[in-house]
């Protein structure tokens, strides 16, 4: 209550990163207590009893298993709360290689070793608490066939969930840093807290029984053939330390109903832990702040958090607002275009400013990449001249065919193998490194691409997967994807509001130059995707979907704003005095053909 009562007042600071955090920290402490809710009801979950049906369903809100499970599962769940806060992300990572999800790995190692061994200690440790709980005899490490007093037995079913429990915590990290899931993502509407979440949990639910299914039932095939040895293995290791026999004669774990049900069950409720906390940090994260508000001075708070460049997520934050501002708050627009008595300029001119700046970085680095890839070009145009023009050996005389029209050559396959003069055979192509990732690897990266490219060009079937295997490439220029859009459509809302609500003309004379650096972008954009779409960076080369997704969208997204501004100064565009090269690019969208 504390926090909503202070949105309807004002503080005196104008520093929008340090307002930002302390509202982050709020929502934080708030998650929390989110997240205990979320605890209660995987321990309700795991208390249901579906033999008895509904009737169970009052035991299991007040029973002594719901709250020991309910303590376990919130204790994990801000482990993975914390887990997120320490490493996720906000801007891409460029990748580019025919393994982009190997690459993600391998880029820091150091974060993707802590988030797996996270991973794993927390199921081991969730494992554990359902073993005790539900888990009857995969719960004791040792059994003992012969009595108390007689050699103790490794349980191989205690042995079974463990490997197990390993496996489900090691391969959730992984996919969670392969699929880029601690990449947060911005929602489109803004909706309530609860509301988000509500929408959420369905999703989770089924993507936790998804995985947990999938991963038990590869599991189980996999420890059919591999159990043994696993358990022969351990109980050598053991037998060192104390005296242990080993035998599946008290049952192999992989043919016991109540084991695999057990395995479901347990590791279906400790994805679903997992994945409600990663929803609920993603919505704390990415959920609009309306910092500007609670500041005295609202657009000097909102400047500074556009120039703001020492953490990601506050400057995301700021554009966030001033997205927001521009497409909803008629009274906080208008407050912007009137703010013109600043000793730094017009807080529009400043807006602006920033805004501009982000597109033209991104138009920039496209073009310096544009510039590369046209090099590269025509070097390997030039080695090509070079070769075809240097004189070539003579070509061996075209065999006589036989009437089927295959190569007189055939029938004479033993002279031909004993004789001394052989005709040589193609070269099969090789993968160069270059091909393989892009020069931005390094490291351990490098390392392991270099050596599964010279395993793979080994073979035949090596080289057919990295022939014909489709390449993904993300490029830098798009790692603040979410950044220029926001800053494009923000800017162009501006422009267009400023017809009935721009009082002093503040927007007119900067309307030439936001025209040319949205063009210029454009353009920059159209040859990004013409590079794509030609030559060895074509439709052959790429997995276009991952790679031309981004310059397509925000080509779109560019385009519709040219129209937008279009439509709302249609009548004034025959007025306005826009230079002749500006006319030409502009006149498709006043005919509505671009």
């Amino acid at each position: 209550m504390a926090f909503r009562n202070a949105r309807d007042q004002t503080v005196a600071s104008v520093d929008f990163a340090k307002l930002a955090q302390g509202i982050l920290h709020q929502r934080f402490v708030r998650a929390c207590v989110y997240e205990l809710a979320f605890a209660y009801m995987v321990g309700v979950l795991a208390s249901v009893n579906l033999s008895r049906g509904l009737l169970s369903l009052p035991f299991a809100l007040l029973s002594f298993r719901t709250l020991a499970y309910t303590v376990v599962s919130y204790a994990i769940g801000i482990a993975v709360l914390f887990l997120h806060v320490h490493f996720f992300q906000v801007t891409r990572a460029t990748y580019g290689s025919h393994f982009p999800r190997l690459q993600r790995l391998l880029r820091n190692p150091t974060n993707t070793g802590m988030v797996v061994g996270t991973y794993v200690v927390l199921s081991q440790a969730m494992f554990v608490v359902h073993g005790w709980m539900f888990g009857g005899r995969n719960t004791y490490m040792w059994l003992y066939p012969e009595g108390q007093h007689g050699p103790p037995q490794l349980n191989p079913g205690w042995l079974a969930s463990w490997v197990l429990a390993t496996a489900l915590g090691a391969g959730y990290g992984a996919q969670l840093v392969m699929d880029e899931r601690l990449q947060l993502t911005f929602p489109s509407i803004e909706q309530n807290r609860v509301y988000a979440l509500k929408d959420r949990v369905p999703t989770s639910v089924s993507r936790a029984f998804a995985y947990a299914s999938s991963l038990v039932s590869r599991f189980w095939a996999v420890y059919f053939i591999f159990g043994w040895g696993v358990y022969r293995t351990v109980c050598g290791i053991l037998a060192r330390l104390t005296t242990t026999t080993y035998s599946y004669g008290v049952g192999n774990p992989l043919f016991s109903l109540g084991g695999v049900v057990f395995w479901l069950h347990s590791s279906t409720l400790m994805v679903l832990t997992w994945e409600l906390a990663h929803q609920l940090f993603e919505v704390i994260a990415t959920e609009p702040t309306h910092i500007n508000k609670l500041s005295s001075d609202s657009n000097r708070c909102l400047i500074n958090g556009l120039k703001h460049s020492g953490n990601e997520l506050i400057q995301h934050l700021a554009y966030q607002e001033l997205y927001r501002l521009a497409e909803f708050s008629t009274e906080q627009r208008s407050d912007v275009f009137a703010d013109i008595d600043r000793p730094d300029g017009t807080v529009w001119k400043q807006v602006s400013t920033q805004c501009i700046g982000v597109i033209r970085a991104a138009t920039s680095q496209l073009q310096a990449q544009h510039k590369a890839a046209t090099a590269a070009k025509s070097s390997a145009k030039k080695a090509e001249d070079t070769a075809s023009a240097a004189p070539k050996p003579a070509e061996p005389a075209i065999p006589l065919r036989k009437v089927g029209g295959a190569p007189m050559s055939d029938i004479f396959q033993k002279n031909l193998k004993d004789s001394t003069t052989t005709i040589a055979k193609p070269k099969t192509p090789t993968v160069s490194t270059q091909e393989l990732f892009e020069p931005e690897a390094q490291g351990l990266e490098k390392y392991v691409l270099t050596m599964l490219r010279d395993t793979l060009v080994q073979s035949k079937l090596g080289q057919r997967v990295l022939t014909y295997s489709l390449r993904a490439r993300s490029t830098t220029a798009f790692a603040n994807f979410q950044l220029q859009v926001w800053a494009v459509r923000s800017l162009v809302r501006l422009v267009e509001c400023s017809l009935e609500e721009d009082r002093y003309g503040v927007v007119q004379g900067d309307i030439t130059a936001i025209l040319e650096t949205l063009f210029a972008y454009l353009a920059a954009l159209e040859k990004c995707l013409v590079t794509l779409d030609s030559g060895n960076n074509g439709v052959k080369a790429f997995n276009v979907q991952t790679t031309a997704r981004q310059p397509l969208m925000m080509a779109q997204v560019v385009r519709n704003s040219i129209y937008i501004f279009t439509t709302s100064f249609y009548v004034h565009l025959e007025s306005m005095k826009l230079s002749p090269e500006l006319g030409r690019r502009l006149q498709p969208f006043a005919d509505f053909k671009a």
